[in-house]
Formats: structure tokens, sequence, C-alpha cells
């Protein structure tokens, strides 16, 4: 009689330590970064379509963009800082269903730009010259090098835990 009580008192404690073991919950990162991608709307001044403004933070350029984002932060996999002819830009790496978006956007929207945004607040644009086939979104962001390789790095650490996110 003793013996059973003891493996009832056992399970009893036991048990839900098992549980809340099982169940660990992924922090997310101090400094979590969400970018998103806007493309610009120039006749949205019409009916109920309304854009939302966004100013640039160092060259205080006014861009009317559509208030659903074109590429969300679930859509990037990767975000990289490259060297290009003109200097360093911000590289942000898309996911196959993104890649399409952007493609057909930017094939039908040649002339408007795409505005990177990092938690709401724009921080670069690019004016789409012609179709992005790739995935790969290049666009130079108003900070300077520095700030631009700790933010790849925020970046990186937050797109691998939105991932995880994601997947659940």
């Amino acid at each position: 009689m003793k013996i059973e009580m003891r493996k009832k008192f056992i399970l009893v404690l036991v048990l839900p330590l098992l549980i809340l073991c099982g169940c660990r919950k992924e922090v997310a990162p101090e400094n979590l970064k969400v970018p998103r991608l806007y493309l610009e709307g120039r006749t949205m001044n019409y009916g109920a379509i309304t854009p939302a403004r966004m100013v640039m933070p160092k060259s205080g350029t006014l861009i009317e963009v559509m208030k659903e984002p074109l590429v969300n932060e679930f859509e990037i996999v990767n975000a990289e800082m490259v060297k290009v002819e003109l200097g360093m830009a911000l590289l942000l790496q898309l996911s196959d269903r993104a890649a399409r978006n952007l493609y057909r956007a930017s094939v039908v929207n040649t002339g408007n730009r795409v505005v990177v945004t990092i938690n709401g607040n724009p921080v670069g644009f690019r004016r789409l010259d012609g179709a992005i086939i790739d995935g790969n979104f290049y666009s130079f962001v108003e900070m300077n090098d520095t700030a631009l390789a700790e933010l790849v790095i925020d970046l990186k650490e937050s797109l691998a835990y939105l991932q995880t996110q994601s997947e659940r």
C-alpha cells in the first residue's frame, strides 16, 4: 500500500515538471528588427484608397506608399551588407513567393519606389528601374556603414527568430 502511494505521489510531482520542461518557449531577440518593403502608390488619392506617408530620416524625402506591405517580415529569409559600385547597400533575400510578388511589382510599377522599413520606420528606398527576377532586393539606406553593419546583425538574428515563429 505504501509503495503505491509513493508511486502516485512521485507521479503527481514529476509529471507536471516533465510537461513544463517539454514546453520550451523561444525568447525574442533583444533588438528585434521587423523589416518590410512597401511599394510607392502614385495614383491612390481617390476613393477609399489612401496612402501612407513615409519620410526618409536624413534626406527628408516624402514617399506615399500603399498601406499593405509588398513583402512582410516572414517572407524575407536573409539580410546582408554588400559593397556595390556606389558604396555599401542592404541586400534582402526573399522567399520564392515574395520574389514572385516583387518581380510582378517591378514589371508593372517601373519608375516607382520601394521603401524599406525597420519596425515601421523608413530607412531607405530604391527606384524600380526594371524587373527584379532573382528575389535579391538591394537598397541603399540612410545610415552610416557602422550602423548598417549593426542593423544587418540584428536583422539576421530577428529573421531567424521570425522564421521559427512562422513555422509554428
